[in-house]
Formats: C-alpha cells, sequence, structure tokens
C-alpha cells in the first residue's frame, strides 16, 4: 500500500488482495462510501477497467484492478444494502461493475440525477458541480490517458483521487436538500431504475433489443422476428468480439437485412454501405438466422408508432406543453420529469390500446403504462396525460 500526502490531495494506493480484503471489513462499518472508476473504452464494446476510487469520507483509495486478484469481498460489499454507493454519472461504471464482477452495486445515490431534482441543471459535469458547490477547478488533462499503463504518472493518481474526493460532502448536502424538498424517494427511484436497466448485461438476455429500433414501425411479423433475431445475435457477438455495436453491423443495414430476408449472399449487394468483409465473414451465418427466423418465427410486439398525423401531432404537442408546466411549477428539467421517449411510450400504448378497442375510451387496468410512470411521475402526470389522450 502506497500512501500519497501531497498537499492537493491525499490518497492510499491499494495493490494488494490483503490490504483490500482488510478495508472491505473496515468499510462495511460505514454508511456510505463514493466511487469512480477509470477506464479505456475507444474500439471496444466494453470499458478496459484501469484503476477504481473509492472515498470513505475519511480517505481517499486507489484501488489497482491489475494487482487485484481476490474480489469476493469488495463485490459483497458492493451488494450491501447497508452501504449507500454514491457516484457521479454512472451509467458507465455500472456497464463495468456489471461485465467485470458480474454484479451491480445498490443501493445507488448518482449526484448528477439529484442535481436536477435540486435545480442545478441537467447532466451537469462533475467538474461544473465541483466549482458550484466549492468553487474549485478540476483539471481535465487527464481525462484521457492511459489508465492501462503501468506505473501511473502521479498526475493520473491525483486526477483520479479528485474524482471522488468531493463526492462525500456533495453527497451529504444533497441528501439533507432531497429530504427537504420530499424529494429523496424520487431520487431513488431513478437510481434504482438506472441500475435495472443494466440487468440485461447480467443475465446476457437481449432477446428485446429490437424494440430499441423505432425505424421499423412499418415492419410485419415475418421482418419483425427476423429483426428480433438479428438484433439479439449483433448484441451478442459485439460481446464475444468485444467490439462496439456499430463495428459488427450498423443499425441501417441491420433493419435493411430485415426488411428484405435475405435468401442469398448475392442480395446482400442490394444493401448501402454494407462493408465486404461483414458478408465475407458474418454473411453465412446472417443468412442462417434469416432462415431459422422465416421456418419458426419468434413472438415479436408491434411497439413501434407510426409516424403521427395531424391531430396526433396536436395531442402528442399538448402532452409536451403539460410535462413542461409541471416541470416549471418543480424547478426541474424537461427530460427529469417526462422525456420525448417517455411521452411517446405512452402515447403508443394508449393507441394501441384504443385500435383494438374500437373505441377512444382508455382502460387504465388494461392499459400498459410505461414503468418511468408508475412512480413519482404518476401522481403529477399521468390523468393528465391520459386526459389529453382521451
Amino acid at each position: 500500500m502506497e500512501v500519497n500526502e501531497s498537499q492537493a490531495s491525499e490518497y492510499l494506493l491499494l495493490d494488494n488482495d490483503q490490504e483490500l480484503n482488510r478495508l472491505c471489513q473496515h468499510w462495511q462499518q460505514k454508511d456510505y462510501l463514493a466511487l469512480d472508476t477509470e477506464f479505456i473504452r475507444v474500439d471496444s464494446f466494453y470499458p478496459r477497467l484501469g484503476l477504481i476510487q473509492v472515498n470513505d469520507g475519511e480517505q481517499n483509495y486507489l484501488i489497482d484492478p491489475l494487482q487485484i486478484s481476490q474480489w469476493q469481498a469488495f463485490s459483497e460489499l458492493m451488494q450491501a444494502d447497508s452501504l449507500v454507493k454514491i457516484f457521479h454519472s454512472c451509467s458507465e461504471d455500472l456497464l463495468v461493475f456489471a461485465h467485470v464482477y458480474k454484479m451491480l452495486p445498490k443501493p445507488v445515490f448518482d449526484t448528477q440525477i439529484a442535481n436536477a431534482f435540486l435545480d442545478q441543471g441537467f447532466a451537469l459535469s462533475y467538474q461544473n458541480m465541483v466549482a458550484e458547490y466549492f468553487g474549485h477547478d478540476i483539471p481535465k488533462g487527464e481525462t484521457r490517458s492511459d489508465w492501462l499503463q503501468r506505473p501511473l504518472s502521479e498526475s493520473q493518481l491525483h486526477y483520479a483521487a479528485l474524482d471522488v474526493e468531493y463526492l462525500p460532502e456533495v453527497y451529504r448536502r444533497q441528501r439533507a436538500e432531497l429530504e427537504k424538498l420530499g424529494r429523496l424517494e424520487w431520487l431513488q427511484e431513478d437510481c434504482a431504475r438506472l441500475r435495472h436497466n443494466y440487468s440485461d448485461e447480467l443475465q446476457q438476455d437481449f432477446s428485446q433489443a429490437y424494440k430499441n429500433m423505432s425505424a421499423a414501425w412499418s415492419f410485419d411479423d415475418a421482418q419483425l422476428s427476423v429483426l428480433k433475431v438479428l438484433a439479439q445475435w449483433r448484441e451478442e457477438r459485439a460481446r464475444e468480439r468485444d467490439k462496439p455495436k456499430n463495428w459488427i453491423l450498423r443499425d441501417h443495414a441491420l433493419l435493411a437485412i430485415a426488411r428484405i430476408c435475405p435468401q442469398e449472399l448475392s442480395q446482400f449487394s442490394k444493401i448501402e454501405k454494407l462493408n465486404r468483409n461483414f458478408v465475407q465473414y458474418e454473411g453465412k451465418k446472417v443468412l442462417e438466422l434469416v432462415h431459422e427466423a422465416i421456418a419458426h418465427p419468434e413472438p415479436v410486439e408491434h411497439v413501434f408508432p407510426s409516424p403521427l398525423s395531424g391531430s396526433q401531432k396536436k395531442r402528442f404537442k399538448q402532452m409536451q406543453a403539460c410535462v413542461r408546466e409541471h416541470a416549471e411549477k418543480l424547478s426541474i428539467p424537461v427530460e427529469v420529469l417526462g422525456r420525448k421517449r417517455l411521452l411517446m411510450a405512452l402515447f403508443n400504448a394508449v393507441t394501441l390500446q384504443q385500435e383494438a378497442q374500437g373505441s377512444q375510451e382508455i382502460d387504465k387496468q388494461s392499459l400498459e403504462i410505461p414503468e418511468e410512470l408508475q412512480g413519482w411521475r404518476k401522481q403529477i402526470l399521468l390523468d393528465e396525460l391520459l386526459e389529453i389522450l382521451q
């Protein structure tokens, strides 16, 4: 364990199993830990972990994952319900934990989400947050440095320590303010949902990936079945090769293949900007998947909204106006209260129900309300939005 006591920030560098295990026992007595990760993600699907930063409210710790082999105590600690895990903008950190440690920290408190609930800005960066709270300037010089090199430079280690140094005090202030406003449960709900978004990564279940491709609104059942199979294959292939999804197959090409359902390799030439190397190395496999999907169709859901008509656009704008009005009253960003994608999901669910019933009446009991509108947003928005759609 190396101790640094520079004037700017202090940290302990943890590079052996015994010291990490000892500290994990010590941290069990804490109420919270502030966490961050440093990684490289340039030409890979998964972030390549180079460092884990921890602040327990008293000290900065830098864990060298390239030197540690025993992670059980740390993994158990990350899943302890009694210990709050503080992050700032934790999405990629959660992907790191899901991939490297096959688990997700809980419970999570994301200070960037808290910023939004406290009228401090949407998607506020860590540097700007620290400047707002403490008037301190956090340098950005090491943001894109090589976190896999060894030894790490003093500048890198200092930068890494600063990334967690301020989080405990920010957390204490934000938590107190959120409790005062009655919004702590709002944050806990949204952080839990954000964490849940990575459960597919743990389960390696990508069967619903096709639902993210809204351009498939005009596809019939056969085309959707092919799209479902190919979208799942692309997710799995990207992870298998550890390459970005678009390096495997771009969205437009994936949609084009599902649209034409090719029966032979020569038909790939009809698809614009389809890489020849893809056809050479993956073409036969994709044809097999297409044939299988046609012969044994997968169950699919038509979840994509068709382009809105004039009257539908008018109602959708009314929904957006409703959200803006409430967001202004609550002093929170529109993007937090009701994103366009969330409103479209509700609009589509209502439209599908109305078409199936042959009536404009909305049956709340059977309506598939988006999960995000079933929590704290429900009381604020749902009835008014449904009234607009009635």
